[in-house]
């Protein structure tokens, strides 16, 4: 692995398929692959490769030890007693709105802690470098943290609209890693994914000004899809909750929508999210944002390559 910030060879989209942010909301079809034609066959089979490619996501049960989860959830104790944690450019930390509750930890790769060796480890980016064939690097990483009783969950959305229009990223050629820390169940804010929702691209309306993400990690206005186009997709695919066990890892396309609802259960849900995105496939200047994101929250420069195995 090794560290860069030379961004030359920048995969430009060739035309507007990813167009969002304008005066309307629209539904586009995805231009892009799902599975990138790699031709490795593992760790993932080639069924279990088109199953991903038609769902947009998979979840492989026990892939982390443990021992190694119970780890990275005693180092999230030293982050409960934090004061007057709040987002800014310069602080990882947010909060649920109007309140001291911590929901989100971020650039959580970079440290040098259980959680922060969890993110790099090779038993996830191999997956990544399988679907994606690529070279790839970290875009993001965090901890959501769906506290008892006080989670608020997030809104329906994809986060390719979001990374396309906000960070520069030119093409849907990234995915999340979700690793399950908690036990995710419905009671306590489990991810909710539309199946085969990552073919439709969702324009969305509403070009923001200024830091729109100061409040956006809190929460989403703008890079919201109309409630009927939402509609329209759950009524023709269903609505599926990602449940599963400490120690479980959803992986899922960056184009996928999903979205999460409050935590009222007395029981924690807390998530380590990885989003990898392709080498070929780094950030330009935002496409649709007068400003683009601090470097903790889209990474540009501390950029860490890895590469394929040989």
């Amino acid at each position: 692995m090794e560290l860069e910030s030379a961004f030359e060879g920048y995969a430009t989209p060739s035309d507007e398929s990813y167009k969002t942010r304008g005066e309307h909301a629209e539904v586009a079809l995805r231009s892009d692959p799902v599975v990138w034609c790699s031709a490795q066959v593992k760790p993932l089979s080639q069924a279990e490769l088109c199953a991903y490619e038609e769902t947009g996501f998979c979840i492989v049960r026990g892939l982390v030890p443990l021992q190694q989860i119970e780890a990275c959830k005693n180092h999230l104790q030293t982050f409960t007693n934090e004061d007057q944690l709040k987002v800014t450019d310069n602080c990882r930390f947010v909060t649920e709105a109007n309140s001291t509750v911590l929901r989100s930890i971020f650039a959580i790769h970079e440290d040098k802690s259980p959680l922060g060796e969890l993110a790099r480890a090779k038993f996830l980016t191999e997956y990544v470098q399988q679907i994606l064939d690529d070279d790839i690097y970290v875009h993001q990483s965090r901890v959501n943290l769906q506290a008892p009783f006080k989670g608020t969950g997030f809104s329906w959305h994809s986060d390719f609209e979001t990374w396309h229009a906000e960070d520069g990223m030119p093409r849907p050629r990234s995915l999340s890693a979700v690793v399950f820390l908690d036990q995710n169940a419905e009671y306590n804010g489990a991810l909710m994914v539309i199946p085969g929702s990552h073919k439709s691209f969702l324009r969305c309306p509403g070009r923001q000004k200024g830091a729109n993400w100061e409040k956006s990690l809190q929460s989403q206005v703008y890079g919201t899809p109309a409630e009927e186009h939402l509609r329209q997709l759950a009524e023709s695919n269903g609505i599926k909750y990602c449940t599963g066990a400490p120690g479980d890892v959803l992986f899922f396309d960056s184009n996928l929508l999903h979205a999460s609802s409050g935590n009222r259960s007395p029981f924690p849900r807390r998530n380590l999210f990885v989003a990898f995105n392709a080498w070929s496939n780094r950030l330009q200047a935002p496409f649709f944002s007068e400003e683009q994101r601090p470097e903790h929250v889209a990474h540009r420069q501390r950029v860490e390559r890895f590469p394929r195995s040989a």
